[in-house]
């Protein structure tokens, strides 16, 4: 999905593409994409925050099934979940947000030790609720480790890395399960151009976790003892790690048929 001027849809894999003409100029924003198990369409949850030019629109969320010749359906508002969304982790056929704050040195520390509920949107029942989440620093975000929810917080200076893992999913337990201390001074010797203006994600790999940190034009690999795997310098001048993971599917899903101008091995491919 992209959400940036127009919506649209592909499939990377099958080099499916269509436009989503009746989401344009609707005043929405993307918050996730999730298959809707009682009915098998695929479906968008889309936000409103603020007023357009129309008298009938409501502030809130809304739902949007693919191949519909439907406008969104509006399910309503929710204060609790007036947060600064990043993207979602699918656990549990729900979508999980941790809360993000963009914050100086200065706050941070004031903030440190506070913690906050995670968003859930139930994708079967299409309503949110709060989750529970460890105490973490506020610089922390979720991602999806071996099909379970996962948090992982960072220090102020990136150098320390804590990742807790949700143990049990109905209780809400969590589990700490690393501190990862990056080799800073290791990554500095191999580059000449590593800077501090630097990035550090985890992702899930193989039921364990990599950590992925880039600077400039360098990007490193760091294991969960903090072993530096490998690094490269990828030759661009300005590189910024994206929280969007590729899944391939071949999967010839039917609402790509429904939706207007939808093409196949054609324009953005070529």
């Amino acid at each position: 999905m992209t959400d940036t001027i127009d919506f649209s849809v592909c499939n990377l894999a099958t080099r499916q593409f269509a436009p989503l003409q009746q989401l344009h100029e609707l005043g929405l924003r993307l918050l996730g994409m999730y298959s809707h198990q009682p009915t098998g369409e695929y479906r968008l949850l889309l936000e409103r925050d603020s007023y357009n030019e129309t008298p009938e629109d409501q502030l809130g969320y809304y739902v949007f099934a693919l191949g519909s010749h439907q406008s969104p359906r509006y399910i309503g508002w929710q204060e609790s979940t007036s947060q600064c969304f990043s993207l979602p982790v699918l656990v549990c056929d729900s979508l999980h947000w941790y809360p993000v704050y963009y914050v100086s040195e200065s706050s941070y520390v004031r903030l440190q030790s506070e913690s906050k509920a995670i968003i859930v949107f139930d994708t079967i029942a299409e309503s949110f609720r709060p989750m529970r989440a460890p105490i973490v620093s506020t610089n922390s975000y979720a991602f999806e480790m071996d099909g379970t929810l996962g948090i992982y917080s960072r220090n102020y200076a990136k150098t320390t890395i804590d990742i807790w893992v949700l143990q049990n999913y109905k209780s809400e337990v969590w589990n700490f399960k690393y501190r990862i201390k990056l080799p800073v001074a290791e990554i500095w010797g191999k580059f000449e151009t590593f800077d501090d203006l630097w990035n550090v994600e985890v992702v899930s790999v193989d039921g364990d976790v990599l950590l992925l940190v880039s600077s400039g034009r360098c990007l490193s690999y760091v294991d969960n003892d903090g072993k530096l795997i490998d690094s490269f310098d990828h030759g661009r001048k300005y590189f910024f790690l994206s929280k969007y993971r590729l899944k391939q599917s071949l999967v010839q899903h039917t609402f790509f048929q429904a939706l207007e101008s939808s093409v196949v091995n054609t324009s953005p491919f070529i």
